[in-house]
C-alpha cells in the first residue's frame, strides 16, 4: 500500500498537463452528443449553449481572482466535480444536463487557463520544474479516452468518467509545487451581474423548454443575446485596466481568437451539419494533434523558411484556410492554424512578459484577448450565416444538426458563411503583415 501510494504520489503530477487538456476538449463531444432532436428544436442544443456560455465567460465571471492562478484552478476543478455530478443525475431530471454544463463550461475555462499560467512560471524558472508525460503519451492517453466517450453511447458513463477526471485533476494538482505568495483579490460587482444574467437566460429556456418554444425561450434567448453584448463591451473597457503593455502586441494577441473559431464553433455546427457529426470528430484529433505536435512543426517550417518567423506565420495560416474549403484537406488545415496559432500565442505571451516583468497574470490576459476577437469572430460568424437563410434556415440548420443528420439544402449559405469567415481572418493577417514592417519580432531568437 505505501509503495502504492508513493507511484501516485509521484506520478500523478504528471498527469495535470493529460487532465487540463480532457477538460478542454472533451465536454465538446458529451455536448454535442447530448443534442437530439425534439420538437422544440431551438432548445435541444441547450445543454451545449450553455456549456460553451459559461466556458466563454468563465474567466470574466470570476475576474476577481486574475491575479491568484491557484484559486482559479480550485475554482474550476470544484466546478467541474460539482457539473459533472450533476450530469450523472440526469436519469433523474434532464434540467440535470442543463446545471452540467455550467460547471463543465467554468471547469473548461479556468483549470486549463490555470495551469498555462502556472506552466509559464515554470519556464521563467519561478517555480519548480518536474517531469512530465511524453508527447505520444500524452496523445495515446487522450486518444484512448476519446475512444471510450465514442464506444460508449451512455451520457451518464461520459459524465462518470469526467467525474474522475476532475478529481484526478484535483489530485494531480493538489502534489504540484505552487507559488506561497498569495495574491490580493478585487472585488467586482460587474462579474456577478453577468452571472446573474447568464443564470437568468439559462432558467427561462429552461421554462421555455418545458413548456415549448414560447415567450419565456424568447426572453432566454433575448437574455443570451444582451449577455454577448454585455460581456463583449466588458472586455473592451477592462482592457484599460490591465498591466500597461507595448501597444504592438495587441493585435499578435487578438490572432488566436480571430482563428479560434475554425476548430471550436465553426467547426462542431458546421461540420456536422453538412457532413455529420461523426465526422466532426475528427477536428477534435486535428486539434489534439496540433496541441502536442503542432511546435515541431511551426519550428521546422521556421528553419527552412527564408522569411521572418511572423511572415511565415501568416503565410501558413492563409494556407491552412485555404485547405478548409476541400474536405480531404480540411483537418489538415485545422492542423496548420492550430499550430502556427498556438505558437504565436506562446510567443505573445513571452514577449508580455518581457516587456511587462509580469508573469502572474501574463497567460490570463491573453486569454482575455481571445475573448475580445473570439466575440467578434462569432459575431460575424453567426451574423453572414443568419443574412444568408434568415430564422426559418436557422431552424432548419439547427434541426438537421439536433437529429445528427447533414443539411444540404442549406449547403450554399453555410459554405457562403465559411467564405466570409475565412475572408475577415485573411484581410486580418494581412493587416497583421503590413504591422509587421514597422514591428520588432515578436518569436524569440
Amino acid at each position: 500500500m505505501i509503495v502504492i501510494r508513493e507511484v501516485v504520489s509521484k506520478g500523478l503530477p504528471k498527469l495535470a498537463g493529460i487532465f487540463s487538456l480532457l477538460l478542454n476538449l472533451m465536454p465538446f463531444l458529451i455536448y454535442v452528443a447530448l443534442i437530439q432532436g425534439h420538437h422544440e428544436l431551438l432548445t435541444a442544443a441547450l445543454p451545449f449553449a450553455i456549456y460553451y456560455g459559461f466556458r466563454q465567460a468563465g474567466l470574466l465571471l470570476f475576474r476577481d481572482f486574475e491575479y491568484d492562478y491557484q484559486r482559479l484552478a480550485w475554482i474550476g476543478i470544484g466546478s467541474g466535480i460539482c457539473g459533472y455530478a450533476l450530469g450523472m443525475l440526469s436519469v433523474i431530471n434532464p434540467v440535470f444536463f442543463d446545471l452540467s454544463g455550467v460547471g463543465a463550461g467554468l471547469a473548461s475555462a479556468l483549470f486549463p487557463v490555470a495551469v498555462s499560467q502556472r506552466n509559464r512560471l515554470v519556464k521563467n524558472e519561478l517555480l519548480t520544474k518536474l517531469p512530465q508525460c511524453q508527447p505520444l503519451v500524452q496523445f495515446g492517453i487522450v486518444l484512448a479516452f476519446l475512444g471510450c466517450l465514442l464506444l460508449v453511447k451512455n451520457p451518464v458513463i461520459h459524465f462518470g468518467l469526467m467525474l474522475l477526471v476532475s478529481l484526478g485533476a484535483a489530485g494531480a494538482y493538489w502534489k504540484l509545487p505552487h507559488s506561497i505568495h498569495l495574491f490580493p483579490v478585487r472585488l467586482h460587482w460587474y462579474n456577478y451581474f453577468l452571472a446573474f444574467i447568464l443564470l437568468a437566460a439559462m432558467l427561462l429556456l429552461c421554462l421555455g423548454r418545458s413548456m415549448g418554444i414560447g415567450q419565456p425561450a424568447q426572453w432566454g434567448l433575448g437574455l443570451l443575446l444582451t449577455f454577448i453584448i454585455v460581456i463583449a463591451l466588458g472586455l473592451l473597457f477592462n482592457h484599460q485596466h490591465l498591466l500597461s503593455y507595448p501597444h504592438n502586441l495587441r493585435a499578435w494577441i487578438l490572432l488566436y481568437g480571430v482563428c479560434g473559431q475554425y476548430w471550436t464553433l465553426y467547426s462542431t455546427i458546421f461540420i456536422g451539419v453538412i457532413y455529420g457529426v461523426q465526422l466532426y470528430y475528427w477536428t477534435i484529433v486535428a486539434y489534439l494533434l496540433a496541441f502536442i505536435f503542432g511546435a515541431r512543426l511551426v519550428n521546422e517550417v521556421t528553419r527552412i523558411s527564408s522569411a521572418a518567423p511572423e511572415r511565415t506565420a501568416i503565410v501558413m495560416l492563409t494556407l491552412g484556410i485555404i485547405l478548409t474549403f476541400w474536405l480531404p484537406t480540411y483537418f489538415i488545415g485545422i492542423f496548420i492554424i492550430r499550430s502556427f496559432a498556438g505558437e504565436i500565442r506562446k510567443q505573445t505571451i513571452g514577449a508580455y512578459e518581457q516587456a511587462t516583468r509580469n508573469y502572474t497574470i501574463s497567460s490570463i490576459v491573453n486569454n482575455y484577448y481571445s475573448m475580445i476577437s473570439g466575440v467578434f469572430s462569432q459575431l460575424v460568424m453567426w451574423g453572414s450565416l443568419f443574412l444568408s437563410v434568415g430564422l426559418k434556415g436557422m431552424n432548419h440548420i439547427l434541426g438537421a444538426f439536433s437529429l445528427h443528420q447533414p443539411d444540404m439544402q442549406n449547403g450554399s449559405a453555410i459554405t457562403l458563411t465559411h467564405l466570409v469567415l475565412a475572408v475577415y481572418m485573411i484581410l486580418y493577417l494581412m493587416w497583421l503583415l503590413l504591422r509587421t514592417r514597422k514591428q520588432s519580432s515578436i518569436f524569440e531568437s
